[in-house]
């Protein structure tokens, strides 16, 4: 008799379903996922924030009490008037009129280049059982960026530094005091 061939079946192993999570993950630990997420967001904005303060505030503090749209003019013409000289509601005295350019260098040691700097430090200490020494220096960066370039264009207290662009000239001194 004929032997007959018969096919042989491969057993397919098949694995174990994944488990899914059923319940929800706990508050904390969504508020730290999303906050891990959005960091560079957090640290961009801060930098940003801090740069536009310094720039604004001389002359945002005018315009106190103003409607939003005044206060929105007078944002306008600061920001531009300080760092470009060219302020687009020059003509509107309530919303701050012409301001000048402004370039200060002693401007740029301010209270958030210190934080910067602070945070920076914070980041170099060469210990590990420091938390979070990433996150400070990215939000170190920024604030220290945003504390020198706000404060290059925000008006010092040195008479003599405010306008270093203008076309006026020193003063001359016709008898300096030495004979």
């Amino acid at each position: 008799m004929a032997r007959r061939r018969t096919t042989r079946r491969r057993t397919v192993t098949r694995r174990a379903p994944v488990k899914r999570r059923r319940g929800r993950r706990s508050v904390k630990k969504r508020a730290g996922k999303t906050i891990k997420s959005q960091w560079g967001k957090i640290s961009a904005g801060a930098g940003a924030l801090s740069a536009l303060s310094l720039i604004t505030s001389h002359d945002m503090s005018s315009s106190t009490g103003q409607p939003i749209g005044v206060r929105a003019k007078n944002f306008v013409n600061s920001l531009s008037g300080r760092v470009v000289g060219f302020s687009p509601f020059a003509s509107d005295a309530s919303a701050g009129g012409s301001i000048p350019q402004t370039i200060s260098i002693e401007g740029m040691f301010n209270k958030y280049t210190g934080i910067g700097l602070g945070l920076l430090g914070y980041a170099m200490i060469p210990a590990r059982i420091l938390p979070h020494k990433a996150k400070a220096r990215q939000l170190g960066k920024s604030i220290f960026g945003g504390g020198l370039l706000g404060g290059l264009f925000s008006v010092g207290n040195n008479p003599h530094s405010h306008n270093l662009i203008s076309a006026t000239h020193a003063p001359t001194i016709a008898n300096a005091g030495v004979t």
